[in-house]
């Protein structure tokens, strides 16, 4: 898979899957009374997380470099997330929620936050790159 625009979007569409899956049985497990918030509290910020990186990921489809930001901060919110949170448990273990499918959701999560950030990172920056060599040639 090639590093563009085309990349990212199914990078971000297959992330947006596994981390629904994972909040999912975060719910389950009771994670958000864990940090003293409500069910219908923390699925409204839930909610707002994922309209945010549904846009990115609109955005991104699009060629925008704001798409391409959102997605970079989006994936850098879920790899420390899923790293602080959750990798004491993937590593050590051996009674994590449902056992190895809750533990490959965390490995996944981690994967593709960074995956995330690496893409958008390249492209933000090949964008940056373009519009400096644009502006060259509009001046010559």
């Amino acid at each position: 898979m090639g590093g563009g625009p085309a990349a990212l979007v199914t990078v971000a569409l297959t992330s947006f899957l596994v981390t629904l899956l994972h909040s999912v049985e975060d719910f389950v497990s009771g994670v958000p009374a864990r940090f003293g918030v409500g069910v219908l509290t923390g699925g409204f910020v839930l909610g707002v997380g994922y309209a945010f990186h549904a846009l990115g990921i609109l955005l991104a489809s699009r060629g925008r470099s704001s798409g391409y930001l959102i997605n970079l901060l989006v994936g850098l919110g879920w790899f420390f997330g899923a790293v602080l949170d959750h990798l004491p448990d993937v590593l050590f273990s051996s009674s994590y929620r449902a056992g190895a499918p809750s533990k490959l959701l965390e490995v996944l999560i981690m994967l593709f936050g960074i995956t995330l950030v690496a893409l958008s990172s390249r492209l933000l920056m090949d964008h940056r790159h373009s519009r400096r060599e644009a502006g060259k040639r509009s001046v010559a």
